[in-house]
């Protein structure tokens, strides 16, 4: 379930595997942001979003010090996620920065410039569906093919890993998301799987898959098992207590 202009279908794969689209859950049509995180966003450029998820980090404190860093040379405003990682443990809160708790990605995503995350597949489909030219930093697993994805398409810069996370590096990304043709590029691939149905596609594929005629169950197929016990004793009745019958 991920769109075919981000990862085209390989032609070794034959016609029992589809590839449909990103599913998505919309959670933004019912989310009612907090007033403060509205006249924030509204009082400048549109931010950067920044945030791993549910990754945890082994400094969090250096790690908010990068992120800080790297939005001062880049003269951005940021969204910082806190998520589990437990980002932006902060005495002071700069003004160009919000320290977000919770929010859904398919509201929060169409009012950023561009977004740096942990790659997991579904922050990814949001991100991009939203235009935004992202920045991976990958933790493990799947989060590194996503990261090459996203390089590849020249939506946005080599996956940073999160233990080459530095000042340098992340302010490099964040130049290279705000190059216009990237975000050209961006936009066009947002469109694209905007106009995709992946949850449409995902049940035809499966009723396409589906045999011609399904097997009727059998009568006996819906009868209760047995009581356990009463099983138990019908057992030793036939095994033990056969021999003794006249």
């Amino acid at each position: 379930m991920w769109s075919p202009h981000l990862v085209p279908k390989p032609s070794d794969w034959g016609a029992l595997v589809d590839v449909v689209g990103f599913c998505f859950l919309d959670l933004g049509t019912k989310y009612k942001p907090a007033k403060h995180l509205v006249e924030w966003i509204q009082q400048g450029p549109k931010p950067i979003y920044i945030g791993f998820g549910s990754m945890p980090l082994e400094d969090e404190k250096k790690t908010t010090s990068i992120i800080l860093e790297a939005l001062k040379e880049t003269q951005q405003r940021g969204i910082i996620s806190r998520g589990w990682g437990d980002l932006g443990s902060l005495s002071e809160v700069p003004v160009d920065v919000y320290l977000l708790e919770d929010c859904p990605h398919d509201w929060l995503f169409p009012h950023c410039s561009a977004v740096v995350h942990h790659g997991g597949a579904g922050t990814t489909a949001a991100g991009l569906r939203a235009g935004c030219p992202t920045t991976i930093v990958p933790f493990f697993g799947d989060q590194f093919f996503w990261a090459e994805r996203i390089h590849a398409k020249g939506v946005g810069p080599a996956p940073i890993p999160i233990a080459e996370l530095n000042v340098e590096r992340l302010s490099n990304a964040i130049k290279f998301m705000l190059d216009p043709e990237v975000k050209l590029c961006a936009m066009q691939l947002g469109k694209q799987i905007e106009e995709e149905d992946g949850a449409g596609a995902a049940v035809n594929a499966f009723h396409k898959h589906l045999p011609s005629e399904l097997p009727i169950p059998t009568a006996t197929s819906y009868s209760e098992p047995p009581n356990p016990v009463q099983w138990l004793l019908q057992f030793f009745e036939k095994w033990c207590c056969l021999p003794c019958s006249p």
